[in-house]
């Protein structure tokens, strides 16, 4: 099973800004929510990468924003992932604009 993990940077946006459209955008990125933890500002999806299952992170911290997209799928390759995570990208600057 392969990992891969992104770190953005959002500025000018509460941490609860960000969790909300973690939430808005992770079905918009073509995958599907199957658990969220408020608290921990957690939102973890799933999905499909070349027919293969795909486990799909978002984690914001609390102090400052900061988010970490994390996948991991048996298929998965660097160049397979970065689609995903700049559809991704995309739909959280449409969601935070």
């Amino acid at each position: 099973m392969a990992s891969i993990q992104e770190n953005l940077n959002i500025t000018g946006k509460s941490e609860m800004d960000v969790y909300s459209a973690a939430l808005e955008t992770i079905p918009m990125a073509g995958l599907e929510i199957w658990k969220t933890r408020e608290v921990a500002r957690l939102v973890l999806g799933q999905g499909f990468i070349d027919d293969g299952p795909l486990r799909y992170n978002i984690a914001v911290g609390m102090v400052d924003a900061s988010t970490a997209i994390s996948a991991e799928s048996k298929n998965l390759t660097k160049e397979k992932f970065m689609p995903l995570i700049n559809k991704q990208k995309i739909s959280f600057d449409k969601s935070l604009a």
